[in-house]
């Protein structure tokens, strides 16, 4: 069967999608506005606009954003491009060499005034002296699946729990990190029904990899520069589920033609292999691992650090009007609740969309790259 990607509701898409839903089985799905961090950073990019006009400055160089060692966290060049993006929105030009740069930091913070989980992001400009020209005023994310991509936590959430109940084991994920792995699956708790497997392409065809745990509780695995790799997503639950992956903080659809996609929709009791990049419905790129200057983060905009994260968020999902999960909590839908990765060789990977209401985040399991022993040799398997 083919997958597909789910979309908004639009009345004149309703016969279709009924006719390519008995046709169908996999999908992605885009997003119903811009995301949380697009709306903080576009407020951010305002600042940096007035700024340059002040100045009489038309271009700024947006730099690196980096996360505290103990996040072990790649998430800033995602950052770092949609920040350019906004900019560029706005009519600034982003370039690499400018006589102003934008450059910050992340971290995950406990918000005085809602006492909720957050991920902080401070920037500030600098001159080509690296004085400092402006302090930018912060700004927080709080939606948890957004965090989950940023931060790199692998939790498990109960989806009925309250807002401090969530809190809590989101906390508690970040300061103590656990991860259950079992051969090649990799996910939150050994009774978490999601999970993922990363398959690495050999010439004898894809092989499922295994990664092994650090001292910290995070899981991690080796992956060769040029390699190629393929993320396996795992719903094991009675409920279909929309998956958000992304590969250092960049959603998988970072690159695609169609801007709005966000999420795959994997069916209940089945499991979807993703092989790339989502360029069009009907192609992909392949996921490689390549040295920063040929990786799709660093056709982002370049970084700093030196591990890889990939990072698969589920929450549950169902038809668009119909009954949501039992234990899908009431009027909680969606809400808060080294080497880098490349584009590939394009990969036959076709795709049709569908309509679905989205949960709150279920799960979110992450795998480090290229800070482990050498791989361990594993039976081989397609992809």
């Amino acid at each position: 069967m083919l997958p597909f990607p789910a979309r908004r509701p639009i009345k004149a898409y309703a016969i279709v999608l009924m006719l390519l839903l008995a046709a169908s089985t996999f999908a992605s799905r885009p997003a119903h506005a811009a995301s949380d961090l697009n709306l903080e950073l576009a407020e951010m990019a305002k600042k940096i606009k007035l700024l340059l006009d002040q100045k009489g400055v038309d271009a700024i160089a947006v730099g690196d954003f980096t996360a505290p060692a103990k996040l072990a966290a790649s998430a800033g060049p995602a950052i770092a491009k949609c920040l350019a993006d906004e900019l560029k929105t706005l009519g600034v030009t982003v370039k690499r060499r400018a006589e102003l740069e934008v450059n910050g930091r992340y971290q995950d913070v406990d918000d005085k005034d809602t006492k909720l989980l957050a991920v902080q992001i401070k920037a500030h400009v600098v001159d080509h002296t690296g004085d400092e020209i402006m302090t930018l005023e912060p700004r927080a994310i709080f939606n948890i699946t957004t965090i989950a991509s940023l931060t790199g936590v692998t939790v498990a959430m109960p989806a009925d729990g309250t807002d401090k109940e969530r809190n809590e084991a989101l906390a508690d994920a970040l300061d103590k990190p656990e991860v259950h792995l079992a051969s090649t699956r990799i996910s939150a708790a050994a009774d978490s029904p999601y999970a993922v497997e990363i398959q690495v392409k050999s010439a004898e065809g894809y092989r499922p990899r295994a990664a092994s745990k650090d001292d910290d509780g995070l899981a991690f695995l080796k992956i060769l520069r040029s390699e190629i790799y393929a993320i396996k997503l795992i719903n094991d639950s009675p409920y279909d589920a929309a998956v958000t992956v992304t590969i250092d903080g960049l959603n998988i659809f970072a690159f695609s033609d169609h801007k709005n996609y966000t999420h795959y929709i994997v069916p209940s009791k089945q499991a979807l292999v993703v092989p790339g990049w989502h360029r069009t419905n009907q192609v992909s790129d392949s996921f490689q691992v390549t040295e920063y200057a040929k990786s799709a983060v660093a056709e982002a905009l370049p970084s700093s650090t030196t591990v890889g994260t990939i990072t698969a968020s589920f929450a549950a999902a169902w038809a668009k009007d119909s009954v949501p999960p039992d234990d899908e909590a009431p009027g909680k839908k969606g809400g808060r609740n080294g080497n880098a990765t490349g584009k590939g060789p394009p990969v036959d990977f076709k795709l049709v969309e569908v309509v679905r209401d989205i949960g709150r985040l279920r799960a979110s399991v992450s795998v480090r790259y290229n800070k482990d022993e050498d791989p361990k040799d594993l039976p081989g398997g397609k992809p």
